[in-house]
């Protein structure tokens, strides 16, 4: 079920990661979200969020994120913060973050995630 706040959605999301819960991780997500990957590109589509939150449950990693700065405009929010993946052999990988939030009829949901940053866009 989506989040009463971006913040607790971004708690949320982790969660359900963390706990290998590819449904309840995908429920947060708005249906028409994009992902922009490390590279730029957008990934978007029928079954594109399923499909990276599964590579990224079967990697194996623990998520960390981390809300620095949150801005919202009535039913939209942005937020800007830190995600930490530690892989299950204690590597880290700390990247900057931007993810936009929509609220929509039965609370809030992920809209947009640039989870390595925009940096080079």
């Amino acid at each position: 079920m989506p989040a009463g706040s971006p913040r607790e959605l971004s708690a949320a999301f982790a969660e359900a990661v963390n706990r290998r819960d590819l449904a309840g991780a995908a429920e947060l997500w708005a249906q028409d979200a994009v992902i922009v990957g490390a590279g730029g590109e957008a990934i978007s589509g029928p079954g594109a969020v399923p499909g990276v939150l599964r590579a990224l449950m079967d990697s194996g990693v623990v998520v960390e994120a981390h809300v620095a700065t949150l801005h919202q405009a009535g039913d939209v929010a942005i937020a800007s913060g830190t995600l930490t993946l530690t892989s299950p052999d204690g590597f880290k990988q700390i990247s900057s973050s931007v993810v936009v939030y929509r609220r929509e009829e039965d609370g809030w949901r992920i809209a947009l995630d640039a989870p390595w940053g925009l940096s080079g866009l």
